[in-house]
């Protein structure tokens, strides 16, 4: 099963991609949709020269931005060629990103059954297989003061989702024209989830598809930690910190993001403080980076870290 001839476009982030890695996920999207755009963010000639040469002659497409202008800017980029290309729906990847075989196909009949029922879709998303310890995740929905993990516990499941991981989401052409575009003021963390909540604002609905599996590393590594229960993390290189803190901050000013995502949002951020600041190998440059991503929102910095 496959979405080509759906008008279905990939847009894929690369910045420095492993290219085992790369060419794994090029193979499943040249079998899967009908265009491939490819944003670099400032890798190296190398890395645009094997781009370059794949072998797939007209489906995919290069766009090299020269510098790292952040996620957004570039799927932004992505998007705007495959709007221009024709295509009806968008799924973004990042590099490190690999589609089991059908997915798409998958998340591309979901939306459609949706919408003829009469719902405003915003995404269609997989689960998310890690390739360092083979966790299947569940999705997410808000809770009281935390995320609560929705499992897929029946075949063929779909559940209503209040955010999803950009990487692997399905989203039709035509809410990202009435939603807008990704907001490129945050540069990396919290795209996603600035963006699904905007859409949901406006009363559009987001699923999550049991049948859809994506394998995809978040973070650099994880990492297994108790903390009131034990739990998973992804243990994220330091300046990371300072966009997770700065955008965290910057969004809970924003009047369309839930109150419950706002609370639990700040005792995820406590609970990274105190671990990652403290007790983690990399806690010096850990707690300088959320000091100084927490100032950055004070102050409403935005784009590129100084």
């Amino acid at each position: 099963m496959s979405a080509k001839g759906k008008a279905v476009g990939a847009v894929v982030v690369t910045y420095h991609p492993d290219a085992a890695m790369l060419a794994r996920l090029f193979q499943s999207l040249a079998e899967q949709v009908d265009w491939v755009v490819v944003v670099d963010n400032g890798s190296g000639e190398d890395v645009l020269a094997w781009i370059r040469a794949y072998p797939a002659s007209g489906q995919f497409e290069l766009l090299a931005l020269g510098e790292n202008q952040g996620i957004a800017a570039a799927q932004n980029a992505g998007i705007v060629r495959l709007r221009e290309r024709g295509a009806k729906y968008v799924v973004l990847f990042d590099h490190d990103s690999e589609p089991a075989p059908a997915m798409i196909a998958s998340l591309l009949a979901v939306a459609e059954e949706k919408s003829r029922e009469g719902a405003r879709v915003a995404v269609a998303a997989p689960r998310y297989k890690s390739s360092e310890d083979e966790t299947v995740s569940g999705f997410v929905r808000l809770g009281l003061l935390r995320f609560r993990r929705i499992a897929c516990d029946a075949p063929h499941r779909v559940v209503d989702i209040d955010f999803a991981i950009a990487s692997g989401s399905l989203i039709p052409m035509a809410t990202l024209d009435a939603i807008g575009a990704m907001d490129e003021s945050l540069f990396i963390d919290h795209v996603d989830t600035e963006w699904c909540f905007r859409a949901r604002s406006r009363g559009y609905r987001l699923y999550g598809v049991c049948d859809a599996l994506m394998i995809h590393h978040l973070g650099e590594r994880r990492k297994r930690i108790w903390f009131l229960r034990y739990r998973n993390v992804p243990c994220h290189s330091p300046f990371r910190y300072y966009y997770i803190f700065r955008n965290s901050l910057r969004l809970q000013r924003r009047p369309y993001m839930p109150l419950r995502w706002k609370t639990a949002e700040v005792v995820r951020c406590l609970q990274l403080f105190i671990y990652f600041g403290f007790f983690s190998s990399d806690r010096v440059a850990n707690l300088t980076m959320m000091v100084s991503g927490f100032l950055a929102g004070l102050r409403n910095d935005t784009g590129k870290m100084p």
